[in-house]
């Protein structure tokens, strides 16, 4: 995995951002549970 590839860029919003990490996660299984959970998981994070 290439990290560099999540990595926030200057021209994106942090929502978009957000649905780009959870679309990329979702695919590579990265994290468990639905999308749902992990937006509310990445949001406390934030």
């Amino acid at each position: 995995m290439e990290y560099h590839s999540i990595r926030q860029t200057s021209t994106e919003t942090s929502t978009e951002f957000m649905q780009r990490f959870l679309r990329l996660a979702g695919f590579l299984k990265a994290a468990a549970g639905t999308e749902e959970e992990q937006a509310k998981n990445f949001q406390w994070g934030l």
